[in-house]
């Protein structure tokens, strides 16, 4: 379970900074840095016995680094973003098999958590 969870963070957070970066650095828009890291995160090999699991968690995070420079400042937040996401999607891989949005909603719900978390410590 530990490798699996290692996995997906390191998914998730590979594919939220490559989106982040070409969209607030190279000015990239959003959607097609998405597309573009759920594209090359694709043809990354990964061990056959985790299935399409870390593909998806890459692109679940091009979705989280869709968010603007204005709610993300450094890329520990992205790490924190990405942490969450690796956990909400670990705790959901049997939950809602088959129904779109899932990734979307994994994305969505880990960046609102980490802002509401922010607002409320600041």
């Amino acid at each position: 379970m530990t490798k699996f969870f290692l996995l997906k963070y390191i998914a998730f957070f590979s594919g939220c900074v490559a989106c982040f970066t070409l969209h607030t650095q190279f000015a990239v828009p959003a959607v097609i840095a998405s597309c573009l890291t759920g594209l090359i995160g694709s043809f990354i090999p990964f061990p056959k016995q985790y299935a399409n699991h870390p593909y998806a968690a890459v692109y679940a995070g091009s979705f989280a680094g869709m968010c603007s420079q204005g709610l993300i400042n450094t890329y520990w937040e992205l790490a924190i973003i990405s942490f969450i996401g690796a956990i909400l999607y670990v705790l959901t891989t049997k939950v809602f098999t088959g129904f779109g949005g899932k990734l979307g909603s994994i994305a969505f719900i880990s960046v609102a958590l980490f802002v509401l978390a922010k607002g409320l410590a600041a």
